[in-house]
């Protein structure tokens, strides 16, 4: 071991909650020094994702990575969590599945700038803040219900993913530290249930409800439904059938109701049936100038987004009145997210629409619709948490499938949207 290794410390707590600041401090022991720094972790899926910088140490010999700027590497400017939001695989963006309630794990070194690892630290960040219990459902209702322990009387929330299948464990956990009971609820692609998102039936979101109005700690009055992209169309017409929930969030989400879907492939079948009928639904067609540009983007190489193809299929005004989903009959408070980089789909003009028809809606006073600029689809609640690596792209062997947004931005959405959410449940719960 060198004399240099012998005198680094890094400071950073070992474990702390996923909201907490991050503290990066590292005593060098040499002012004036170069030292390139990378920082990894893992995904629920078990990719490694990893950022890298050089910083330089002040005059004492300490680097402070909250209020120091990088040499060079994965971000530029100053920013205590680039570290982390920059992360990526290798070369590739890669979506980051972050969605079990697990803590996740960092892994930073130090090295010199001949390449000599001089010191290495592991810290925990974790997504429960307090005593928090944990129950798998498997019957009837199929997700994971986190609630605090040994508190009653608490407002009680739905949350509901989109197309890849999502269980929310980490954001239900998330808000389950911020006392209520929450049940990341799954409604296809498990044992017992759909294979995808067809005729699935509101139904099965009411009896998960009726499931937590039943227990002992639950306020029967408070309760709320979130959902994202698909699962945010769910969570609209569910609560536009039903005045139980106090308070709506939908995320990215629709102003219409779209097909089925199973691989992500739209299909011929409705997506959601209410008391055994199938809803109608708005077909997106596709062209064969679509289908051409897909195979060209897919044979050089290129990053491609599906919303040129989405946008100019929804220029029906006719069928989208038609298809719309009815919010101006939700008898709550509504909060959308959009961001204006969606790149799945026009999320700013689905928001738009949906403002429109609230305009006189009973509850107009208390509506939230909150447009965040530049943001892509996988950026805000529930789809992103703070003080995680980001998603922009999904790359593999063959093709990338762009998702809007740049890390950046992502990031401070993820916190926004986080901060939004908190202040607008306390208020309507």
């Amino acid at each position: 071991m060198s004399q240099l290794t012998t005198k680094i410390q890094i400071h950073v707590k070992e474990k702390a909650s996923l909201l907490e600041p991050l503290s990066v401090k590292i005593e060098t022991g040499e002012p004036k020094t170069a030292f390139r720094m990378t920082l990894e972790t893992k995904d629920d899926k078990g990719n490694v994702f990893i950022s890298k910088a050089v910083f330089e140490s002040d005059e004492n010999g300490w680097i402070d990575v909250a209020t120091c700027k990088p040499v060079s590497g994965d971000y530029e400017s100053v920013d205590h969590l680039g570290m982390i939001w920059s992360m990526s695989v290798g070369k590739k963006n890669r979506m980051f599945v972050k969605h079990s309630a697990e803590a996740i794990i960092f892994d930073m070194n130090l090295y010199s700038c001949n390449g000599e690892l001089l010191a290495n630290k592991s810290f925990e960040r974790t997504f429960l803040e307090k005593p928090i219990i944990k129950e798998a459902l498997q019957d009837d209702v199929v997700g994971s219900l986190f609630y605090p322990e040994d508190q009653t009387d608490l407002p009680a929330i739905i949350i509901v993913g989109g197309s890849d299948g999502a269980v929310h464990e980490s954001a239900a956990a998330l808000l389950a530290s911020e006392g209520y009971a929450v049940l990341a609820l799954a409604y296809f692609g498990k044992e017992g249930l759909p294979k995808g998102i067809e005729h699935i039936p509101l139904e099965y979101v009411d009896h998960a409800f009726s499931l937590l109005e039943s227990r002992m700690n639950v306020n029967q009055d408070k309760l709320a439904i979130i959902g994202h992209s698909r699962g945010a169309e769910l969570a609209l017409l569910y609560a536009s059938n039903h005045t139980k929930v106090k308070a709506v969030i939908a995320s990215g989400a629709s102003s219409v109701i779209f097909s089925g879907m199973i691989n992500f492939q739209p299909t011929k079948k409705s997506a959601w049936t209410y008391k055994q009928v199938p809803y109608e639904f708005y077909a997106v067609e596709r062209e064969f100038k679509d289908t051409v540009s897909f195979f060209r983007h897919l044979l050089l190489r290129k990053p491609y987004s599906g919303i040129e193809t989405m946008k100019a299929s929804l220029q029906d005004n006719e069928r989208l009145a038609l298809y719309s989903i009815p919010v101006q009959n939700i008898q709550a408070p509504i909060m959308l997210f959009a961001g204006t980089d969606d790149h799945v789909q026009p999320a700013e003009l689905f928001l738009n629409r949906m403002k429109a028809d609230l305009h006189d809606h009973a509850y107009s006073e208390d509506n939230q619709f909150i447009l965040h600029s530049g943001a892509g689809h996988f950026a805000a609640f529930p789809s992103s948490l703070p003080n995680l690596p980001q998603t922009v792209e999904e790359s593999n062997a063959l093709m990338t499938l762009t998702f809007g947004g740049t890390k950046k931005i992502n990031a401070d959405v993820a916190q926004q949207s986080w901060d939004e959410t908190v202040t607008f449940l306390h208020t309507h719960l």
